[in-house]
């Protein structure tokens, strides 16, 4: 099989002296949703992140196929599979792979730009931040349990990072939870939400869910923001995210 990559290669240098137009639109960051699995495709070389594991193929694209050949690690992805079926999204940011002898395309990898696209593709929400100056760090204050109110196919949602529960309907337990994992001794004077919300999500709603949040006894409300000193999406993909804003 080693001998077949080689020659596939070969054959696609003698095609294409310039760069591959195909090829060029996978280069970039890519992952699942629940960001188990992660692609890293550069010109030479694609990384494979897989529970925890590192795996390095050279790669080659020809017509619909994905051909890979492993440099570090176990085969790709972990199995003994050199050859992939692909397709793209009409706006390329979505990939689709199976095996040859699969009947349907595995679940969509998504397109990765930065680190907080990466953050709200994993909660599957869009939420377009509103901008303001004068911002301070969430934990500046105190600690705070996140809660994100954005957009889901259109829907508005609110939820926090629980996978267990749907909206806040079971915001004391998540609460109580939260408080209870934390090291340091959290009340009512260091205790806060972190609110999350869309720039075009109206006051009326933003108080009803302040209100619903507040029922845990706990009213400390700290709102984040963006701006051009602290924008988010100048993060790397895979820096962690520290919010900024200030409290309501």
């Amino acid at each position: 099989m080693k001998t077949i990559f080689r020659i596939i290669i070969l054959v696609s240098i003698l095609h294409s002296c310039s760069s591959n137009p195909e090829k060029d639109k996978l280069i970039g960051n890519w992952s699942v949703v629940n960001g188990m699995n992660e692609f890293e495709f550069y010109k030479d070389s694609l990384i494979v992140n897989e529970f925890g594991m590192s795996y390095i193929n050279e790669w080659i694209i020809n017509e619909s196929k994905l051909y890979l050949e492993t440099i570090k690690g176990l085969d790709s992805f972990g199995i003994k599979t050199k050859e992939f079926d692909y397709k793209l999204s009409k706006n390329l940011d979505t990939l689709f792979i199976k095996r040859p002898t699969d009947s349907i395309f595995g679940p969509p990898i998504l397109r990765i730009e930065n680190a907080y696209d990466y953050f709200l593709k994993r909660l599957q929400l869009t939420i377009d931040l509103p901008s303001k100056s004068n911002l301070i760090s969430s934990n500046e204050k105190g600690n705070g349990l996140d809660v994100y109110v954005g957009f889901r196919d259109g829907k508005l949602i609110a939820k926090t990072d629980s996978d267990k529960t749907y909206g806040l309907d079971e915001i004391n337990y998540e609460t109580f939870v939260f408080i209870a994992s934390q090291e340091t001794e959290l009340d009512s004077t260091n205790f806060q939400f972190n609110l999350l919300i869309d720039k075009g999500i109206n006051k009326t709603k933003i108080d009803s869910i302040k209100n619903i949040l507040q029922s845990t006894g706990y009213n400390r409300m700290f709102r984040v923001y963006t701006n051009n000193k602290v924008d988010y999406q100048k993060k790397d993909w895979k820096d962690e995210l520290n919010w900024f804003g200030v409290y309501e």
